[in-house]
């Protein structure tokens, strides 16, 4: 009996993907298809399901299971990869910088402009044990509604990011960069508290949305890029 598919934060099917069923005292375990597919049976109702695979982010959900609807799990694989919770804030507000990675990272503050400048070192992140810092995905159709990192899967209220925004308006980027030498970046809005000049410039992060291809495929060419520098950004949200 199919009971759902599993895949990776693109959609793609993965295959290999140790599961384990568990209601009451009865548990069932099998391994994923080419497909992505998971083939067990088990009557409808409630399980706890484990899901695992090396390379990616262990979880367990809690699902109803409906013989007529195939359940869509969702694994994230091992990165490095943030975004920031608000994207836009004022200068003195606060936003939270939302980070997985499988490994210890570095996160600095830079000013983009006619020259980039760097801000200042936020710091070291993952002293707290292996994968302190990894997340997870929902599962399902998430491209609408975020993945909520720091919210779900793990986070100790302590142990939240907030930054205060700088009080010089304008782009700014968090780089991370893994022990590895892996890289990532992304965005960061600061408005003016007020307006202080005659010309306004508009950041349109609805635009940044549209190109972006987490969680979902895009419908834009976006070709898979290594360890890109900024101008180039990758986001995930």
């Amino acid at each position: 009996m199919l009971l759902g598919y599993v895949s990776d934060e693109r959609y793609l099917a993965l295959p290999g993907v140790f599961v384990e069923f568990e209601r009451d005292d009865a548990v069932w375990t099998t391994q994923s298809t080419a497909s992505g597919a998971i083939r067990l049976d088990i009557a409808d109702g409630p399980v706890s399901v484990m899901l695992a695979k090396q390379g990616f982010g262990s979880k367990i959900v809690e699902v109803e299971l409906k013989g007529d609807t195939p359940y869509q799990f969702r694994l994230l694989k091992d990165d490095i990869l943030g975004y920031m919770w608000p994207k836009a804030v004022r200068s003195g507000g606060s936003a939270e910088f939302r980070v997985h990675s499988d490994e210890a990272f570095k996160a600095e503050l830079w000013r983009y402009g006619i020259l980039k400048e760097r801000v200042r070192l936020i710091g070291w992140y993952d002293e707290h044990g292996p994968r302190a810092t990894v997340q997870i995905t929902p599962d399902g159709d998430y491209s609408r509604t975020g993945v909520a990192w720091n919210e779900k899967g793990y986070t100790n209220p302590h142990h939240k990011q907030f930054l205060t925004a700088p009080q010089r308006s304008g782009l700014y980027y968090l780089h991370l960069t893994t022990q590895s030498g892996r890289f990532f970046s992304f965005p960061w809005v600061v408005a003016p508290v007020e307006p202080t000049a005659r010309v306004a410039v508009l950041a349109s992060d609805i635009n940044w949305n549209a190109y972006n291809n987490f969680g979902v495929r895009s419908n834009y060419i976006h070709p898979s890029i290594r360890d890109a520098r900024p101008p180039f950004d990758q986001r995930a949200t």
